[in-house]
């Protein structure tokens, strides 16, 4: 409770005073003196139209590959654009440089690393790719400031996020291999584009963008994905590198999984169907006219998870610098949520009287291609269970949340504040338990630690296991569960949680939800002075990281 409530205050404190001046003096600080606040981090600069001798800012792409008042590459159904620029830029790949929460947790990382030049190479390979590399060959790295504000063809081309001409142009050259992660990709320098259909019309790219069509299967493959989001991270120790930490792996944990070889990456986060279900076939660009159709047609809308942080980027337009509408990034958010529906499902077995109790087992079934959730550490699940007696009285109620975001017990007292690791659970029969599956990074004493940088391990990772799961599979050094005891029915493709309730329960309902960002993280980041921390304390103070119900289940007992 003390925790949380230090992070309501800070937040109140910073958002009544950061925005009047200069800097905020809090009592607040992981000593309990006082803390200087800069002011918040002003807006991001928007995009200034740059080419180079290998990339170029969307913009160009788009001349093309936007629909705008085309008949071509809308649904047919809803008439929504499908074309890749329209999807694209409203999607986490276009916004990755602009993240206020990856801003704010690139900032303090740079501030406590002993290496500040080899942080900021690392925390922009993949946020912004396109600039990274144009900087790269000379030695050099984006910085952030550069990044946020600068106007050099490398600063544009970063906050251009994961651009068309990046992914487009990374060759095939050891993608799956540990050399190809953690932004290992590399271009070329004769620009050729590649993409995934045979004999492509080369002449108008050419002429145009100077650029040359090029069909390579790669394009399609998991591997591409995998050389940013296989993330492999450095343990120091006294300066040395000693080892290697594994930040986020969805590429192993597919690896290990009945989906590979089945489908990959970009069938499921590249939809190829429209809203009647209907495949896609459409020409991808909107000239030449006439230029036949394609199929499959992968709509670059990069659907996944984090439908909280779209609708903060709604929530704040002009400081973002993206140039779109907040109806357009409320969509994109709306579309997260309805992938993330996609994601499990949620089953409860038959009731059994055992002691004077009610026993209830639940069990949620993983359906994506990795572990559930998967990703950049503190994206969570959770089992929401409230049990009724006739009248509808509760009479039991586990995985319960507060206005902030924070799961509860009974009493309304947090029980994940900053420095907390709760368990693995496979009975649950208090309201102070709770079934939740996430990965917890850890340092030297295993204790839960939230940068980066800082994590030595696992402290915990009990996130369900994708079907076909095998402890000798690929990667599983890496990748294997930590926490989870000897739990028998934690397993692959599924975990089943035991629920005690009471008798004279009548009915229960369960909802399983999803959080991309803990509150026990924006607490963190509540109490760090610097402006990017600032301005993200705000916005979550505005828009709390409330979880999204994504299946339920009830039944009368």
């Amino acid at each position: 409770m003390a925790s949380n409530t230090r992070w309501q205050a800070s937040v109140v404190l910073l958002v009544m005073t950061a925005c009047d001046g200069d800097s905020t003096v809090a009592g607040v600080g992981g000593s309990g003196g006082q803390v200087v606040f800069p002011g918040p981090l002003g807006p991001i600069a928007a995009v200034t139209p740059t080419e180079t001798d290998r990339f170029a800012t969307s913009g160009t792409c788009n001349q093309c590959h936007l629909a705008g008042d085309s008949e071509l590459m809308h649904d047919p159904q809803t008439e929504e654009d499908l074309s890749p620029g329209y999807q694209w830029r409203s999607s986490m790949m276009a916004l990755a440089a602009r993240d206020p929460y990856y801003l704010a947790v690139f900032k303090e990382q740079l501030d406590v690393a002993e290496g500040a030049d080899s942080v900021a190479a690392l925390c922009t390979r993949c946020h912004s790719p396109a600039g990274s590399e144009e900087l790269r060959a000379s030695g050099d790295h984006l910085g952030l400031e550069e990044l946020l504000t600068g106007s050099s063809p490398a600063a544009n081309l970063g906050r251009d996020g994961v651009t068309c001409t990046l992914c487009h142009q990374i060759g095939d050259r050891d993608l799956g291999d540990v050399e190809s992660f953690t932004g290992g990709f590399e271009v070329g320098f004769d620009r050729e584009m590649f993409g995934p259909y045979e004999a492509p019309v080369s002449d108008p790219m050419q002429f145009f963008v100077e650029y040359t069509p090029t069909f390579s299967e790669h394009i399609a493959s998991s591997e591409l994905c995998a050389t940013c989001h296989t993330v492999i991270t450095p343990v120091m120790q006294a300066g040395e590198h000693v080892g290697d930490f594994v930040e986020q792996a969805p590429y192993f944990e597919w690896q290990n999984s009945s989906y590979e070889g089945e489908s990959t990456c970009q069938q499921c986060h590249l939809p190829r169907t429209d809203a009647a279900g209907t495949p896609i076939v459409t020409p991808i660009a909107t000239y030449p006219d006439p230029l036949g159709s394609r199929e499959p047609f992968g709509v670059h809308s990069f659907e996944g998870a984090n439908a909280y942080m779209l609708t903060m980027f709604a929530r704040n337009v002009e400081w973002s610098g993206s140039g779109l509408d907040s109806a357009e990034l409320d969509g994109a958010a709306a579309r997260s949520v309805r992938h993330l529906e996609t994601a499990a499902e949620l089953s409860i077995a038959s009731p059994v009287a055992e002691s004077g109790l009610t026993v209830l087992a639940v069990t949620v079934t993983n359906r994506t291609g990795h572990k559930l959730p998967t990703g950049y550490p503190g994206r969570r699940l959770w089992l929401h269970v409230r049990a009724e007696d006739d009248g509808g009285a509760v009479l039991f109620e586990s995985g319960r949340w507060n206005d902030a975001g924070s799961i509860v017990d009974d009493a309304g007292a947090p029980l994940d504040g900053e420095g907390e690791l709760l368990p693995h659970r496979d009975v649950v029969s208090s309201p102070a338990e709770v079934a939740l599956w996430e990965s917890v990074p850890g340092g030297w004493s295993d204790e839960p630690v939230l940068l980066p940088l800082a994590a030595v391990a696992y402290a915990k990772d009990n996130r369900i296991l994708p079907e076909g799961w095998s402890d000798s599979g690929p990667w599983t050094q890496w990748t294997h569960p930590v926490g989870v005891g000897s739990d028998a029915t934690y397993g692959p493709g599924s975990d089943t949680v035991e629920y005690r309730l009471p008798s004279s329960a009548a009915s229960v309902t369960v909802d399983l939800v999803y959080q991309s960002v803990p509150p026990a993280h924006v607490e963190h980041i509540a109490n760090v002075p610097s402006a990017a921390a600032v301005r993200f304390t705000e916005m979550a103070a505005a828009l709390p990281p409330l979880p999204v119900v994504i299946a339920s289940a009830e039944r009368g007992l």
